[in-house]
């Protein structure tokens, strides 16, 4: 998380008019949805459970909870508010470097996120106690960051390439420990790689 933090502080400060916010139209639209039915489940308590990261209910079919996880937010506001912090620090800058592929970022990582803390709370030993929470997905926006960096290092300072490794290094050991935002970080430094292969930079003056 401090590598990321502060590469993307950093990019906002020095760089950050060359985004152009009101254009990030897929930003918004997540946001706005997570926001919503975050916000109903204050109203509305059920709205957890019927949403939340549940092994014995997937396992009976409810196949939407691989997704709905991530629009709820159990830990409360101080969860609703660390998440939100970290969703317009990386998702908006996210979306400026991969463009639309940002949506296939966010939630295709945020489903593997899913599915590992799904795996390592029926064995035993997951290091989350929470049922749900955006960060899975905001991880595997963060390894899309560190993944651009290491595919453009002539855009960033030489510094910025050691962030990127100690990212990758850290989500690495944290999968050790069970932690299934380590899965969702790594998934998106491989599939923003996989997505650029071959392609010019999504990165250009809009």
């Amino acid at each position: 998380m401090p590598p990321a933090m502060f590469f993307a502080w950093n990019f906002y400060r020095f760089r950050g008019n060359e985004i152009s916010f009101s254009r990030l139209l897929i930003s918004s639209i997540i946001l706005s949805l997570t926001v919503i039915v975050t916000s109903l489940q204050f109203i509305y308590p059920q709205v957890i459970p019927a949403l939340n990261r549940n092994p014995d209910a997937l396992a009976s079919g409810e196949l939407w909870r691989l997704i709905t996880p991530l629009f709820i937010q159990p830990g409360g506001l101080w969860q609703c508010l660390f998440n939100f912090i970290f969703f317009i620090s990386f998702v908006p800058l996210a979306e400026h470097f991969y463009r639309r592929k940002v949506l296939l970022i966010y939630f295709a990582t945020g489903v593997i996120g899913q599915v590992a803390n799904f795996y390592w709370m029926k064995t035993g030993g997951a290091l989350s106690s929470l049922s749900g929470g955006s960060s899975t997905a905001i991880f595997g926006v963060m390894g899309s960051l560190f993944m651009y960096i290491l595919i453009f290092p002539k855009d960033f300072p030489k510094l910025y390439l050691l962030l990127s490794l100690a990212g990758f290094t850290g989500a690495t050991i944290l999968c050790f420990f069970k932690d299934g935002h380590a899965p969702s970080l790594l998934a998106g430094g491989l599939l923003s790689w996989i997505t650029t292969l071959g392609r010019k930079k999504p990165c250009i003056n809009r």
